[in-house]
């Protein structure tokens, strides 16, 4: 038996860090992965120019000649509230993430083999989000916490097969490790009260679970100049079908411990995530020999996440709490950039960027874990090299469209709006030429 809209958050994907309130791109998304690519990601997706670009195209690490290595820092402070309308009551709360400064670090390293071979290796994050609110917020019994941890290991051979045309093809080993928290009404679930009622309550069961996974993923890349001044690319990152083995832990308030001494005892637990499949496009033009303008485009096959199956050793509190599901039936979506780089001077690069990210996800079954609905970004940047030594720095600001949440209260999920969610970044990368 499954129990629909039960007591467990959805085990969604990954981040190198972990973000509060908010992920910082659509889903569980993150497009973190320097500060160049953060300022303009476009002309990383076809022409190269830093290690970085390994993160979006492997095939454009041909740009890059000899041995260079690349480290990446982005600071990101999110904000988010969300309006709980209480279904008995109709009472009115707003809850507020908390909020904090995170960051997620990404290094890489590529190395020109041959005239026609080059090797680059990186490590960084595609996916993550993370929720983190009061332990007595009114949502808490859909979710209070949600900490997602993931690193990329991703070594990439690039060939050069003329001048115009790269390819390349690579593995990445992405490790998973994901810790959810959620209060669960006891006090509901034994008839003494309306179940999941938001109002406070001396009987609210503290539910944890703590799991992780490693599996690889596969990548593929290609660049082609079409004329002098248009470049192409185009690269692929496959999907991970996940199997999150850990421990589910509950903390029993002393009365329902003696009143159900075998409900919620602790146990092993499994679940089935996917992180989906990513199909990267890019066009650069160099518009004169100062000016590049480039336009991307990433599409995300979100429809894998249609549900979220959670299986027990043993039954949580009664018959069909064994194996508990919820449904997303997400929708797969787009995201596009706009950008260009100007050359102030031989040493000082200008970068901006608009970003538009469609939101996958599905509004009958729309919940708290992410913010639900498009996301528009603005990205700076400014770039300095001399030698064999290139420092990047960028600041871009994400804000979220409003967002409406109908309600389920048997999820712990009630009437109401996801709203005011925004965000500040600010990114540093370094890198070398040996």
């Amino acid at each position: 038996m499954k129990y629909k809209d039960s007591t467990l958050f959805p085990l969604a994907a990954t981040a190198a860090a972990l973000i509060p309130a908010i992920s910082f791109g659509a889903g569980f998304a993150l497009e973190q992965g320097s500060a160049r690519g953060n300022a303009n990601a476009a002309s990383l997706v076809s022409k190269g120019g830093e290690p970085s670009a390994l993160y979006w195209n492997p095939a454009a690490i041909t740009s890059l000649d000899g041995t260079r290595a690349e480290v990446s820092v982005t600071a990101i402070r999110p904000a988010a509230e969300v309006k709980t309308v209480n279904p008995y009551t109709g009472e009115t709360a707003v809850g507020k993430g908390n909020n904090h400064v995170w960051t997620i670090p990404a290094a890489y390293l590529t190395h020109q083999l041959s005239d026609e071979w080059f090797f680059g290796f990186g490590v960084f994050t595609r996916y993550g989000l993370g929720a983190e609110f009061p332990q007595t917020w009114a949502g808490r019994y859909g979710n209070y916490k949600a900490e997602i941890l993931s690193l990329d290991f991703a070594p990439q051979l690039a060939w050069k097969v003329t001048d115009r045309l790269s390819v390349a093809a690579g593995v990445s080993i992405r490790y998973f490790d994901i810790e959810l928290a959620q209060k669960i009404d006891a006090a509901g679930l034994a008839g003494l009260r309306r179940y999941n009622d938001p109002s406070p309550s001396p009987y609210d069961v503290d539910q944890n679970l703590h799991g992780d996974d490693i599996k690889p993923a596969f990548d593929l890349g290609l660049t082609y100049k079409i004329a002098d001044d248009w470049t192409f690319g185009a690269a692929y990152h496959s999907r991970i079908n996940f199997k999150v083995k850990g421990d589910a832990k509950w903390r029993r308030p002393a009365p329902v411990a003696a009143m159900a001494p075998y409900a919620f005892l602790d146990q092993p637990f499994t679940a089935r995530n996917y992180n989906p499949d990513k199909f990267m496009l890019g066009l650069a033009w160099d518009a004169t020999d100062r000016l590049c303008l480039g336009f991307a485009a990433t599409y995300t096959t979100w429809h894998l996440y249609d549900d979220l199956l959670i299986k027990l050793d043993h039954e949580m509190a009664g018959p069909g709490t064994k194996e508990l599901s919820s449904t997303k039936e997400w929708h797969d979506a787009w995201r596009l950039t706009f950008g260009g780089d100007y050359a102030l001077c031989d040493e000082w690069t200008l970068r901006g960027s608009y970003t538009w990210d469609q939101s996958p996800i599905n509004g009958v079954w729309a919940d708290y874990l992410v913010p639900g609905d498009n996301r528009h970004i603005i990205g700076l940047g400014l770039g300095w090299s001399r030698g064999a030594w290139t420092v990047e720095g960028s600041y871009f600001y994400e804000f979220v469209d409003d967002f409406t949440v109908h309600a389920r209260p048997r999820g712990g999920v009630y009437d109401g709006k996801y709203q005011n969610a925004y965000g500040h970044a600010v990114s540093l990368s370094v890198s070398r030429a040996f």
